[in-house]
């Protein structure tokens, strides 16, 4: 028994391998594409997002594009009035979080907002195009890991 349980741990391990290469490569083209001067922000969402199953990876994606929205807002409306510093950031994600509290998201939402803002807060100030490529490509990563589990669980519901 135990061999059969390491024989679909391995197929397990070997699907989500080709579902993260494939929409890594996709969603990395498709933002180079599109004008991202930061591709990487796609492939990132979708390794995060991917999950065990379509219902887990929607839900998921839609937590992290809320979380990448009110990051961004919050980070946009108020980072320019503050310097690059640990205690500005650190203002910053209380902010963003306590919106998500009081708007009664979860706290993945909450780490969403937190990575966001990390983010935006620094990369803003070298690159004015962060902010907006950090959103297009996000969804552009939710989207293609969307896409990729549906597709993988055609191909392999009709194998059985």
């Amino acid at each position: 028994m135990k061999l059969q349980n390491d024989k679909f741990s391995n197929k397990s391990l070997s699907i989500l391998a080709w579902k993260l290469s494939i929409g890594s490569a996709l969603s990395w083209e498709v933002a180079k594409l599109l004008g991202s001067d930061h591709p990487y922000l796609a492939p990132l969402s979708v390794i995060l997002t991917i999950q065990s199953t379509i219902d887990k990876t929607v839900s998921l994606s839609i937590k992290r594009f809320i979380g990448t929205v009110i990051g961004i807002l919050v980070t946009v409306m108020l980072a320019r009035h503050l310097t690059v510093s640990g205690w500005g950031l650190g203002i910053l994600i209380l902010l963003g979080c306590y919106i998500s509290i009081f708007l009664k998201l979860d706290k993945k939402i909450l780490h969403q907002v937190s990575l966001t803002i990390l983010f935006v807060y620094v990369f803003e100030h070298q690159s004015k195009q962060y902010a907006t490529d950090r959103l297009r490509d996000t969804l552009i990563g939710i989207l293609i890991s969307g896409i990729i589990q549906l597709l993988f669980f055609r191909l392999t519901s009709r194998k059985t």
